[in-house]
C-alpha cells in the first residue's frame, strides 16, 4: 500500500474507503431517480449509511487477530474489508450497493481490489492476497464460497466464524468443523518422563521440516509439556482435508495452541502414500503422538524424528496415585494396574467419589482398585466375556502345591516393577513383564474358578476367550481374530482367560499340509502376542497331554489341576452346600465324598440339583436329593451304562432311606 496507509489496521480506514467508493458510484450515477438503482438501496440511503458507526470499538481485537495471523499491511487490510460485514449489518448493504445487487452483502476479491485501491497498489496486488497459499486462506482465516459457475473473483468472501466471533469479542461460533479437532489441555499432573520430553523440546527448538514424532502412553500430555502450552490435536486422516486443516490451523493461531496430529495406529497401508504426501506439502513442521512405536510404522517410508517414551514408572504412578488421592498406600495399585498418566488422573477422580460417597475423606484400596478398573480402557466386551471374580481363596479346594504357584502368580503381577524395574532382573534375565501361563486339568478340577481367584486377589478385570471359536479353518483367519482380542485388550489390565487352548496348541509331530505349516504360524503369533501383552495371560486346558512340549516351555507358569482326592470332595461339598440352605440330618458328606468321585464342578452341579428337589418338595435337602443329583450328574457323563451301576445306585438310596 502506499505511504500513506495506516502503521496499523483500523475499521475506521477501511469505513473512509466505503465511503469513498459510494460518493463515487453516487456522483457518477446516470440516472439517480432509478429506483430500481441497486434494487432498492438508493443512493441517498447509502450515503446516510456511510454515515454511520465505522467499528472502530474493535480495532483492538483486528489488531489482536492480524498480529496473531502475522499478516503484513495489505492482508490486514483485505481482512478488515472482509470482517466489517460480520461487525455491522450497514457494511453488507454497503456492499450490496457497490456491487449493484442487494443479495450480495459479503465482499468478492474484486470488490476489496476496488475498495483498497491506490496509489502503488492495483487491483492485482489485492487479488494476490487471496490465494490459495497465502496466509489469509491458509490459516482459514477467509474462504470463497459460491460454486463453479461463479467467476472466481466475483465469489463471495467470507470470514471464518471462529474469527469473526474473536473480532466479536465472544465465542458464539458452531463450526461444524469442531467436532474433528480435539483440544488438550496441560497434564493436571506432571507427566514425568523428563528425559522424552526434554528431546522433545531440543528438536522443536530446531529449525527442520522433518515430522517429530512422540511414540508412548501419554504423548499428548508429553507433547503439551514440551511446548509448555495446551494444544489442539487433529487425526492425520484429516491432513487432507482442506476445511479441517484451516480450522483447525486458525484455533492454533489465534489461541496460541500448537498444533498435532494423532491416529497414526489407525491408518492402513492403503493410506500411507496419501498421508506423506500431505506431510510434505505442509510448509509448517509436522508433529505427531502415537500411542507406540509400531503405530508410527505409518511413516516407515519417510524419515522422521522418532522420540519412544516408555510408559510411566512404578515409582511415578505410585506417586501419582498418592498426589491425586491423597491415599498413603498406592503402592499396590500402582503395581497392578500399569495405567498411563492420564489415566491415573481419570481413576484418581473415581476413587475420591467412591470415597465420599461411602463417607470417607481419603479413598481405601477397594476405592483406587475400582477407580483404576473404570479407567482401564477395553472393548474385551465386545469379544469376550467378563467372568464375575467373586471367588476367594477359601473358596478354592486344591492341592497345597498348586495353591503355592497360584499364590507366586499373585506375587509376581504385584512385585513386578520392583523386582524387574526397580531392582534390575529386566536387564539381566532380558524377559517381558507379562505373565504367560498354563492352567491343566480336567474339566471342574477349578481351572477357571483358580482365575477368578486371582482375580479377585489382585482386583483385576477377567474376561474369558474360548480358543475353539477364535481358531478358524481359514488361512490367516485366526491371527486376525487374535490381533482384535489383543487390540481390544491394549490398555485394558485384565486378565485373559483362553479356554480350550489345546484346540490351537495341539502337538503336531511333523508338518503334513499348508494347514499344519499355518497352524504353527499361528501358535506363533499367539505366543508373540502373549509376550507382547502386558498383564496376565492364561491357557486352559483338559488335556496336558495334547499341548505340544516345545510350546509349554514358552510358558512362565504350568499348574496341573488333579481330580479331587476324597478330602478334597468332602471340603468341597462342604463349601456348595450353604450355611443359609437347610439340611436334614441324614446327610452324610463323608460317604459322598468317599463314594463318588466327581470333580469339583461335578459337586456344585450335584449341590445345586439336590437344592431345587428339595425346594419342590418344600422340605430340607436330603441325601436321598443328593444321591438322585449325584445319578443325574453321572448320567449326564455316560457312566452308567450297565445294569450293576443300576442297581448300585439304588442300593445307595435304600441306604440312605435306612439313615433317616
Amino acid at each position: 500500500m502506499s505511504e500513506t496507509a495506516p502503521v496499523s489496521m483500523s475499521f475506521g480506514f477501511i469505513d473512509r474507503r466505503v465511503m469513498a467508493a459510494v460518493e463515487r458510484v453516487a456522483g457518477t450515477d446516470p440516472d439517480p431517480g432509478d429506483p430500481f438503482r441497486g434494487l432498492y438501496i438508493s443512493d441517498e440511503l447509502a450515503l446516510r449509511l456511510t454515515q454511520g458507526d465505522s467499528g472502530s470499538d474493535a480495532d483492538e481485537r483486528l489488531q489482536a487477530a492480524v498480529e496473531a495471523l502475522g499478516l503484513d499491511l495489505l492482508e490486514a487490510a483485505v481482512l478488515a474489508v472482509c470482517a466489517a460485514a460480520e461487525l455491522n449489518p450497514r457494511y453488507g448493504r454497503l456492499y450490496a450497493y457497490l456491487q449493484d445487487d442487494v443479495t450480495r452483502k459479503l465482499p468478492s476479491p474484486r470488490l476489496v481490489g476496488q475498495l483498497l485501491e491506490d496509489e502503488g497498489l492495483s487491483s492485482a496486488d489485492v487479488m494476490a492476497a487471496f490465494d490459495a497459499g497465502g496466509k489469509l486462506r491458509h490459516l482459514g482465516a477467509v474462504k470463497l464460497l459460491g460454486d463453479a459457475q461463479t467467476p472466481l473473483a466475483e465469489r463471495p468472501v467470507k470470514v471464518a466464524d471462529r474469527l469473526a466471533a474473536a473480532l466479536l469479542g465472544g465465542r458464539m461460533d458452531e463450526s461444524a468443523q469442531s467436532a474433528r479437532m480435539r483440544f488438550v489441555d496441560l497434564p493436571v499432573h506432571a507427566p514425568g518422563r523428563e528425559e522424552a520430553v526434554e528431546i522433545v523440546t531440543a528438536l522443536l527448538s530446531r529449525p527442520s521440516h522433518l515430522p517429530v514424532v512422540l511414540a508412548g502412553p501419554d504423548a499428548d500430555s508429553l507433547l503439551a509439556t514440551a511446548f509448555g502450552k495446551p494444544l489442539i490435536a487433529v487425526h492425520v486422516r484429516d491432513l487432507g482435508d482442506r476445511e479441517v486443516l484451516a480450522e483447525a490451523t486458525l484455533a492454533s493461531v489465534l489461541e496460541g495452541r500448537p498444533l498435532i496430529f494423532e491416529g497414526l495406529e489407525d491408518v492402513e497401508p492403503s493410506e500411507r502414500a496419501r498421508l506423506l504426501r500431505a506431510i510434505e506439502q505442509r510448509p509448517e513442521r509436522t508433529v505427531l503422538a502415537a500411542p507406540t512405536r509400531s503405530a508410527a510404522l505409518a511413516l516407515g517410508e519417510r524419515t522422521v524424528l522418532l522420540v519412544e517414551s516408555a510408559p510411566p514408572s512404578f515409582a511415578e504412578r505410585r506417586q501419582a496415585w498418592a498426589d491425586l488421592t491423597g491415599a498413603l498406600q498406592t503402592g499396590d495399585v500402582a503395581a497392578k494396574f500399569r495405567l498411563s498418566m492420564g489415566q491415573i488422573v481419570e481413576a484418581a477422580e473415581v476413587a475420591r467419589l467412591a470415597a465420599t460417597a461411602r463417607g470417607a475423606a481419603v479413598p481405601e484400596a477397594a476405592d483406587l482398585d475400582l477407580g483404576a478398573r473404570q479407567a482401564s480402557s477395553s472393548r474385551l466386551g465386545e469379544l469376550a466375556a467378563r467372568l464375575p471374580p467373586g471367588f476367594r481363596w477359601d473358596d478354592l479346594v486344591v492341592p497345597e502345591r498348586q495353591r503355592e504357584l497360584l499364590q507366586s502368580i499373585s506375587a509376581y503381577l504385584r512385585h513386578r516393577d520392583r523386582v524387574l524395574s526397580d531392582w534390575g532382573y529386566e536387564r539381566t534375565v532380558a524377559r517381558t513383564q507379562g505373565l504367560k501361563v498354563l492352567f491343566a486339568g480336567e474339566s471342574g478340577t477349578g481351572k477357571t474358578m483358580a482365575a477368578q481367584v486371582l482375580a479377585a486377589e489382585l482386583g483385576l478385570e477377567i474376561f474369558r476367550v474360548d480358543l475353539a471359536t477364535t481358531v478358524s479353518k481359514y488361512i490367516g483367519e485366526t491371527e486376525k481374530n487374535l490381533d482384535r482380542i489383543f487390540g481390544a485388550a491394549e490398555g485394558s489390565n485384565a486378565i485373559l482367560f483362553f479356554d480350550e487352548a489345546d484346540a490351537l496348541f495341539g502337538k503336531r509331530s511333523e508338518v503334513g499340509d499348508s494347514h499344519d505349516r499355518y497352524a504353527n504360524i499361528e501358535v506363533a503369533y499367539l505366543l508373540q502376542r502373549m509376550e507382547g501383552y502386558p498383564g496376565a495371560v492364561i491357557l486352559a486346558t483338559n488335556f496336558r497331554r495334547n499341548i505340544d512340549d516345545a510350546f509349554v516351555r514358552r510358558l512362565d507358569f504350568v499348574i496341573d489341576f488333579p481330580f479331587p482326592e476324597a478330602e478334597d470332595r468332602r471340603r468341597i461339598w462342604e463349601r456348595v452346600l450353604p450355611e443359609q440352605a437347610p439340611r436334614a440330618g441324614d446327610v452324610d458328606l463323608d460317604f459322598l465324598a468317599e463314594r463318588f468321585k466327581l470333580s469339583g464342578g461335578a459337586i456344585k452341579n450335584c449341590s445345586l440339583a439336590a437344592a431345587f428337589q428339595a425346594a419342590d418338595e418344600d422340605g430340607p435337602i436330603a441325601m436321598r436329593h443328593l444321591v438322585r443329583a449325584v445319578a443325574q450328574e453321572y448320567g449326564k457323563q455316560g457312566r452308567l451304562t450297565l445294569e450293576a451301576d443300576f442297581e448300585r445306585f439304588h442300593e445307595v438310596i435304600k441306604a440312605g432311606a435306612s439313615r433317616r
